[in-house]
């Protein structure tokens, strides 16, 4: 016994019908349904770049923070040498520390 239409149909007609099937449960049109889909996409794809944002500029802010600590060692050491001994700019950037600290006291 043949039956009248023995093909499956692709994957992409398995999709649709499923689709179809599922709105028909809901109570919703198709189109609907897949407008739903896709905002929903668009949230999980909004979400995942804000939570990427958050997390680059968290690390680009530890960077900072080590970048200011190397920093201050590098001056504090240099400021520990006798005048003459240390590199002209650092003798600029450290008697401007000396004169900010002497004024906020």
């Amino acid at each position: 016994m043949h039956r009248m239409n023995e093909q499956s149909g692709n994957a992409l007609t398995q999709l649709f019908a499923w689709l179809a099937a599922l709105s028909a449960a809901l109570g919703l049109s198709t189109q609907d349904l897949v407008f739903m889909i896709f905002g929903l996409v668009g949230v999980v794809l909004s979400l995942a770049s804000f939570i990427s944002g958050r997390l680059d500029a968290h690390k680009r802010h530890k960077e900072d923070e080590k970048r200011t600590e190397l920093l201050e060692k590098y001056f504090e050491d240099v400021r520990q040498l006798p005048p003459d001994e240390r590199p002209s700019s650092v003798q600029v950037v450290t008697d401007a520390i000396n004169r900010i600290s002497t004024h906020a006291k």
